[in-house]
């Protein structure tokens, strides 16, 4: 195992730390939207397997054009993980790496029908 950092971190919350229904089938409440940087962006690529083997976009491909909804859900013990991941990465140095990435291939649905690969990058500050 590799070394461990201890972060500190200060959540905010909408209107108290819990969702409450005020009136009946009223739900108020959950966490800010993240305040994200003008560098902060993401893309949708089309991909598909290749000849070679390899699973990715075409080289110059453009992002699609469309919408999507994309759900995700989990248990505490899910999001905590995911937050740890998330930090873990924002409190890495990778001044060595001015592209540093990490790559998730083939994350799959629920139900198995989409597969994503999910690069996660990390820009310089």
């Amino acid at each position: 195992m590799g070394t461990t950092k201890r972060v500190e971190v200060e959540l905010a919350f909408l209107g108290g730390d819990a969702v409450v229904e005020r009136p009946k089938g009223v739900f108020r409440g959950g966490v800010p939207d993240p305040e994200l940087t003008e560098r902060f962006g993401f893309n949708v690529l089309p991909a598909r397997e290749h000849d070679h083997g390899g699973f990715g976009p075409d080289l110059g491909a453009e992002s699609h054009a469309g919408a999507f909804q994309i759900n995700v859900w989990g248990t505490a013990a899910d999001f905590r993980e995911l937050g740890r991941y998330l930090l873990a990465i924002a409190e890495l140095d990778a001044s060595a790496d001015p592209d540093f990435h990490q790559h998730h291939d083939e994350v799959m649905s629920a139900d198995g029908r989409t597969r994503l690969d999910l690069i996660v990058r990390k820009l310089p500050p």
